[in-house]
């Protein structure tokens, strides 16, 4: 084994100095560092209010691409009015035609095929009846009345839209 030269040894206050360095660094690590409180984060109530203004406007507004195509209520009531027109219309030539062959009209719409949910069918006389819709408007049809008045335009609103 080899000694180091006696210059190279250290002295007792080389170490007490290597001592002191190094509880210094140590001492400077466990100071007490302040708290760091996380950032506040902005962006979470500004997209909370954007997100409930955006709603207010949806509700307020009504745009076609948020809620579909706004529904006319007038326009439906006159489709299935006229659509109730002209099958009441079709069912009353059935009963021409039954009237034709027989020389009456049937007792019931058994004898003419399938009736139309909400019409009743009364026969006046041997040669009359009439047919009525209750709805919100009641429809009557009357088979002393002229057909084309009935009608009104119950056949354009019916066909409207349709492929020709």
């Amino acid at each position: 084994m080899i000694l180091p030269p006696v210059e190279d040894t250290s002295t007792p206050l080389d170490r007490a100095k290597m001592v002191a360095e190094v509880m210094e660094y140590v001492v400077r690590l466990a100071r007490a560092t302040p708290l760091a409180l996380p950032r506040p984060r902005v962006w979470i109530p500004l997209m909370t209010i954007a997100a409930f203004a955006f709603m207010l406007y949806s509700y307020a507004a009504r745009p076609a691409w948020i809620w579909g195509p706004q529904i006319d209520r007038a326009a439906i009531t006159a489709k299935k009015n006229a659509d109730m027109r002209f099958a009441m219309f079709l069912l009353a030539q059935r009963i021409f035609e039954y009237r034709r062959e027989f020389g009456v009209v049937p007792p019931s719409l058994a004898q003419v095929g399938d009736k139309i949910e909400g019409v009743t069918y009364v026969p006046l006389s041997d040669t009359t009846f009439s047919l009525r819709y209750e709805g919100r408007v009641p429809i009557i049809l009357y088979s002393t009345q002229s057909m084309d008045g009935f009608l009104q335009d119950a056949l354009q609103a019916v066909t409207a839209g349709k492929p020709k």
